[in-house]
């Protein structure tokens, strides 16, 4: 689930409900979230008083 996540917000950020109902359906714990944004992995944005989540992209993978 974790490379299904980091796929996915690599292409454009996640709303956070939108989120919760994908872990909801695959039956898995926010703490995978919380631990991709410790490993600095994702991160967490807010635009207006929603909450999004978006893959940390590497130098590297800008160019």
């Amino acid at each position: 689930m974790e490379e299904d996540i980091l796929s996915i917000t690599a292409v454009c950020p996640m709303r956070e409900d939108a989120l919760k109902e994908l872990l909801k359906k695959a039956n898995v714990d926010w703490a995978t979230v919380e631990t991709l944004i410790e490993e600095g992995k994702l991160i967490e944005l807010e635009y207006g008083e929603k909450r999004f989540y978006m893959r940390k992209l590497k130098s590297r993978e800008l160019l």
